[in-house]
């Protein structure tokens, strides 16, 4: 028989009834629809962490994308400021905080595992391995390059 290679470690381990009740309430929200201003994006995200309090879903980008009813990309943009408000901006901003302050605390008292953390939060939140000298430096070199006329001047 083929092996399923489907990670089911944990996933099979839920009860049922936590299923029902933690996709009753995601769907709850995401059946709301998208919020429109920003006034309704901020009570949303609201009320998506006070779904993971009182439900002991975990905080993460996917399920408070589905929250908003939103694409990773849209809210991606939306930290960026990209057709959004400065406010939306600074509210997507402050949630996305809020996760990256959550994983490093599951991280730090062993409750995620150091390399699912670490890929949680590069995914998520742009972490990276290493930095690029050449993104990190910007351009100043101003000196004048010689032309071929300018090298019998030189004297060499």
């Amino acid at each position: 028989m083929a092996r399923n290679n489907y990670p089911q470690a944990g996933l099979d381990e839920i009860e049922p009834g936590a299923v029902q009740r933690l996709v009753g309430s995601l769907r709850e929200l995401h059946d709301k629809g998208r919020p429109e201003s920003d006034m309704e994006v901020r009570n949303r995200i609201d009320e998506y962490f006070q779904l993971c309090q009182d439900s002991s879903l975990r905080p993460g980008i996917e399920t408070m994308c589905a929250a908003l009813h939103i694409s990773r990309t849209t809210l991606f943009n939306w930290a960026k400021g990209i057709n959004c408000s400065d406010e939306r901006k600074e509210i997507v901003e402050s949630a996305k905080a809020f996760i990256a302050a959550y994983i490093e605390q599951a991280m730090l008292s062993g409750k995620i595992s150091p390399p699912s953390g670490i890929f949680l939060m590069k995914n998520w939140l742009g972490y990276k391995d290493t930095v690029s000298i050449e993104e990190n430096i910007p351009n100043t070199d101003k000196k004048p390059t010689l032309t071929a006329a300018d090298l019998p001047k030189l004297g060499v």
